[in-house]
């Protein structure tokens, strides 16, 4: 049973291109019948659209198969006024969800998803909402965001800081939190499966920001090289929190392959 991230995994942080071995992966998986859930902390389109975009590059996602943070968002926090820290794209979609944007003291939450065009007058706004009583959320927790080759702080970065300044404690609505997870678990078992933590494999280009939640969980990990890093040595994690290496998902799936021989 397995669970298998998106950016770095399965595409291309650079160019969004599938990577070497991952629409094999999705077809091998699908005909051998082995139980998977595509987990993903996209936050700039609907998740009915993200996951067309992900079939329409050629990775065929059965149905009941596919996760991301705005599965979690309504359980968290009920639909109310959010100032919204990150991409046009993802204000856009919180609006359609019926989330109502407010950058005052009227907000109920701030919300943080990724960006690379942050501005500090933003985080002045943020900070004067939270030290007025709002919630703080994050999108996800990754500590880098990637975009045309560059590194920028990920959410889980932003949230860190804005916690520093204010003092506010924040939640964590996908990867790695433990509710991200087990919401994914239930689709997993929504399949036919009754499974646990312990029976999941999970497979991803960020062991920050995706393994060692899920290592703590008792899952199995396993860290590809195809996204934010090309060597386990700069992860900036202990190496007890990954059990496997792989270059990209082709390798995964060659070994894969043999198990099922």
């Amino acid at each position: 049973m397995i669970f298998i991230d998106v950016q770095g995994t399965l595409i291309s942080d650079s160019d969004k291109s599938l990577i070497n071995g991952a629409k094999e992966l999705i077809e091998f998986l699908n005909f051998k019948k082995i139980p998977y859930v595509v987990i993903t902390n996209n936050t700039k389109f609907s998740s009915l659209d993200f996951l067309k975009e992900l079939r329409d590059k050629g990775l065929d996602i059965k149905d009941k198969a596919y996760i991301d943070p705005f599965y979690v968002l309504k359980d968290i926090l009920p639909t109310c006024q959010v100032a919204a820290l990150g991409s046009d794209k993802f204000k856009k979609v919180l609006q359609n969800l019926g989330y109502e944007l407010e950058f005052s003291n009227l907000a109920k939450a701030v919300l943080i998803a990724s960006g690379d065009d942050f501005k500090f007058d933003e985080f002045s706004t943020m900070i004067e909402i939270l030290q007025n009583g709002a919630e703080l959320i994050a999108m996800s927790e990754t500590s880098i965001y990637k975009k045309n080759a560059k590194s920028y702080p990920g959410v889980g970065a932003i949230a860190k800081m804005l916690n520093y300044a204010t003092g506010c404690e924040y939640k964590v609505v996908g990867k790695p939190s433990e509710e991200f997870y087990k919401a994914a678990l239930r689709l997993l078992n929504s399949q036919g499966f009754n499974a646990n933590f312990k029976d999941v494999l999970i497979i991803s280009d960020d062991a920050k920001g995706d393994l060692v939640g899920a290592k703590e969980l008792g899952m199995r990990t396993a860290l590809v090289l195809s996204g934010k890093v090309n060597s386990a040595l700069k992860t900036g994690v202990e190496l007890k929190f990954i059990d496997k290496i792989y270059k990209d998902v082709s390798l995964f799936l060659k070994e894969l392959d043999a198990e099922y021989k």
